[in-house]
């Protein structure tokens, strides 16, 4: 297999495990319960999906692909703007 194939391969699986962290962030903000199931369904089956390219991907190598890189995001909620420092109407 040359390295060009390898290198899109490896980026397949990533893509795929990108998607599925992307589905299950969405699914967290979702409110309806049914919403958030499908999202994580599909999440489960986009992973599934990098796994079945990662054992081809060593089947056919002999080489486990690059490990997986778990990295966590967090969304900071804001608070209302600052005051401008303008005069308030008294009422």
């Amino acid at each position: 297999m040359n390295d060009e194939l390898r290198r899109l391969q490896v980026e397949q699986i990533r893509m795929k495990r990108e998607a599925a962290q992307r589905a299950r962030r969405l699914a967290a903000q979702f409110s309806s319960a049914e919403d958030r199931e499908r999202a994580l369904e599909f999440a489960e089956e986009v992973d599934a999906q990098a796994d079945d390219l990662e054992r081809a991907f060593s089947d056919d190598t002999g080489h486990q692909p690059p490990p997986q890189v778990v990295q966590t995001q967090v969304q900071i909620q804001q608070g209302p703007p600052l005051d401008d420092g303008g005069e308030k109407e008294k009422p």
